[in-house]
């Protein structure tokens, strides 16, 4: 049987992991384990889309971003839904990114280090993702959480008039992918003017519409004298 081990020794201070002389790495004295902590490429597309996400979710649950929430709704005053104008005193708001995504943020950030053959960890590009909206760099809008669902379905359009966020910033300061980038102008050219309903407080359309047809059919029917 080997002989127990001894993890006083592991916690020692002679045994705590240093970092080598390009800063990057962790060693192990007397170990052939090492740590990095940046990396400047990926082995496959596989480990760069789960990177992504990962800083995506990092980002989305940082108490940075709950602090950039607050910011929006506190003290902007962007604490109504923007389609109903129903306040967050009355309903959940959500912030949706428009028309680049949180993910396509990150992913230009991210791509933008590889261009420079930078070395970054997943805290480094959170960070900078973190920066540009507090510096009011990406596109957003104030959304009831239903409403918010339903245009991730697909069945509801954005007007670019209603984004808040310098979202320019990104498409003129990064490299996007050309789907990517399709997709945004798309979305850019949705205007007010092209929107069939109209959304607001207690004005939805749907109900609009079934009170105007119920009251066509209480009409009473008036019936015609025979000669």
């Amino acid at each position: 049987m080997n002989e127990d081990i001894d993890l006083s020794k592991l916690v020692s201070g002679d045994n705590e992991p240093e970092l080598t002389n390009d800063d990057n790495v962790f060693t192990l004295p007397d170990s052939q384990f090492d740590l990095r902590l940046r990396i400047s490429s990926f082995n496959s597309a596989k480990d760069f889309e789960n990177f992504i996400k990962c800083v995506e979710r990092i980002v989305r649950y940082s108490q940075e971003y709950k602090l950039w929430v607050g910011y929006i709704t506190d003290h902007l005053g962007e604490s109504q839904c923007a389609l109903t104008k129903e306040s967050i005193n009355e309903c959940s708001l959500e912030i949706h990114h428009h028309p680049i995504t949180l993910y396509t943020v990150v992913k230009s950030v991210l791509n933008d280090l590889l261009s420079k053959n930078a070395e970054f960890s997943t805290f480094d590009v959170a960070t900078k993702v973190i920066e540009l909206h507090f510096q009011n760099k990406v596109g957003y809008v104030v959304m009831l959480s239903d409403l918010h669902k339903k245009y991730h379905s697909g069945f509801l359009n954005l007007p670019i008039e209603l984004v808040h966020g310098d979202f320019r910033h990104i498409i003129t300061s990064y490299s996007i992918d050309e789907n990517e980038y399709d997709k945004i102008c798309r979305l850019c050219n949705v205007h007010v003017e092209d929107m069939k309903q109209v959304w607001q407080k207690d004005a939805y359309p749907g109900i609009d519409e079934a009170m105007e047809q119920k009251k066509l059919e209480s009409v009473p029917v008036k019936k015609e004298l025979i000669a």
